[in-house]
């Protein structure tokens, strides 16, 4: 019978889990917006900015007024697909020990942990939207982009500090 609790798989669950977390902040705030003369902030979900946002608003004498926030952005949803493509290769290192895979878990989670602090630029602003200025990095994104860095780590120590 094969001995799976060694340091090594310990280290890939963690990455795993961080990996997991990584991809759940989709629904913490991503990005937000301010505006300095009204002096208040608005806070988009990462679901929002990387599959589009429409913003539906009931106005009394015009009906319902439609604006479309965000479009659908290509490179934050590569973001949370190369994190989920780290998590699984995680596991795969775990299950079935071969020493390819912890480092290829480390390169998508690296990739997806610097994606997450570019989330910003990433960002494709939608067409009724012309005010590009005011925009920051969310919490969610900043927390991800350690999180996902930090199983980047755990997985390259996995690969090539502790082998067995």
């Amino acid at each position: 019978m094969k001995k799976y609790l060694t340091l090594g798989n310990i280290l890939l669950c963690a990455a795993a889990l961080l990996g997991l977390v990584a991809i759940l902040l989709m629904f913490a705030p991503g990005i937000t917006y301010t505006v300095e003369s009204l002096n208040e902030t608005a806070s988009y979900s990462g679901a929002k900015i990387t599959f589009g946002y429409t913003a539906v608003e009931n106005v009394p004498l015009l009906g319902e007024v439609k604006a479309e926030l965000f479009k659908f952005s290509f490179m934050n949803f590569l973001t949370y697909l190369l994190a989920l493509v780290g998590l699984v290769f995680a596991v795969l290192a775990i299950l079935f020990k071969c020493k390819y895979i912890a480092p290829v878990a480390a390169g998508c989670f690296l990739l997806a942990g610097i994606f997450f602090f570019c989330a910003v630029p990433f960002t494709q602003i939608g067409a009724d939207n012309v005010i590009e200025e005011g925009y920051a990095l969310g919490a969610g994104a900043i927390v991800s982009g350690v999180l996902s860095l930090f199983a980047a780590v755990l997985c390259v120590l996995k690969a090539f500090v502790f082998k067995k």
